[in-house]
């Protein structure tokens, strides 16, 4: 007996649903029609998804850049073992000196963390300078900002200064509200290095938002921990207006203090022609109109 019109019906939404054809067995059809028609949409089958030519391009581009990452730290390595090798010692320093890739930033800067000989250090920031990728910038203007060493400080804002002042002067100016006194004292003397560098003309430069930024960290608010607990003189920066408090009770305390930033005011003073030193309201005034009240003296230091 024939199947009637419903029965029918019903079968062939239940074979569409299993991926099947009415009529054939199993589903190479089936999946050759959905191969098509993702073809056609323009995907094709890739490690066991659906995925455009664009997404496949980026997934291998992706994993090229962290074979090469991988590869440059164990080339590092290799060439810092050598330094130390008086066989090989010279040709290491002349591979370290060709590095131009940007794929060797992150073992660069782990490396430059991490090394403890200074002539070494020079070889791995000369490095970033060479690659001039903006993860290199981001790396010189980390190293400026917060490696122990100030000669490695100072090695760094100078490639800065030779190679990319425009692309730095935005972090060093951000780095005026670090939460950290020492750091706002180095991105000021960093900040007056690259404006020197900077030519006035460049679009990047804007000494109003600037100079603006420098009276803003003249005085900063922090909070000491006085007593039992850390350090003495363990400071952070706030920019509230109250900056911090005391802990009441025994135990650590909080108390607030005012540390004037010197760094902070020599590369104000040197980029506005004027020393009003530590008179906030003076400064003040002076951005308002950028003349000096009649009733100050600008040549006290």
């Amino acid at each position: 007996m024939a199947p009637s019109r419903a029965c029918r019906a019903a079968l062939i939404a239940l074979c569409v649903a299993c991926g099947a054809r009415p009529g054939v067995a199993g589903s190479p059809s089936a999946a050759k029609t959905q191969q098509e028609t993702m073809a056609e949409r323009g995907y094709v089958r890739y490690r066991g998804a659906w995925r455009t030519a664009q997404e496949i391009e980026l997934v291998e581009r992706a994993e090229r850049a962290q074979t090469a990452r991988a590869e440059w730290k164990g080339r590092l390595e290799r060439l810092r073992r050598q330094l130390e090798q008086p066989a090989h010692a010279d040709r290491a320093a002349e591979e370290m000196a060709e590095i131009a890739d940007p794929a060797a930033v992150p073992a660069v800067s782990a490396a430059l963390a991490e090394e403890r000989a200074f002539r070494v250090r020079g070889l791995l920031l000369a490095a970033l300078a060479r690659i001039r990728s903006a993860d290199a910038t981001r790396s010189l203007v980390l190293a400026a900002l917060d490696h122990a060493d100030p000669e490695t400080r100072i090695a760094a804002v100078e490639h800065l200064a030779t190679v990319g002042p425009e692309a730095a002067l935005a972090a060093f100016a951000a780095a005026l509200e670090s939460p950290e006194n020492p750091r706002v004292n180095r991105a000021a003397e960093a900040l007056g290095r690259l404006l020197e560098a900077v030519p006035r003309e460049s679009p990047v430069r804007d000494d109003d938002a600037v100079l603006g930024r420098l009276v803003a960290a003249l005085q900063t608010r922090h909070v000491t921990v006085a007593g039992e607990g850390p350090p003495e003189g363990s400071t952070n920066v706030t920019f509230t207006p109250s900056g911090g408090g005391l802990a009441l009770g025994g135990g650590p305390r909080r108390v607030p203090v005012t540390l004037k930033n010197d760094r902070v005011l020599e590369t104000l003073a040197a980029r506005a022609g004027v020393n009003f030193e530590w008179d906030l309201a003076a400064w003040r005034a002076w951005l308002a109109t950028r003349e000096a009240p009649a009733d100050l003296d600008l040549r006290r230091r």
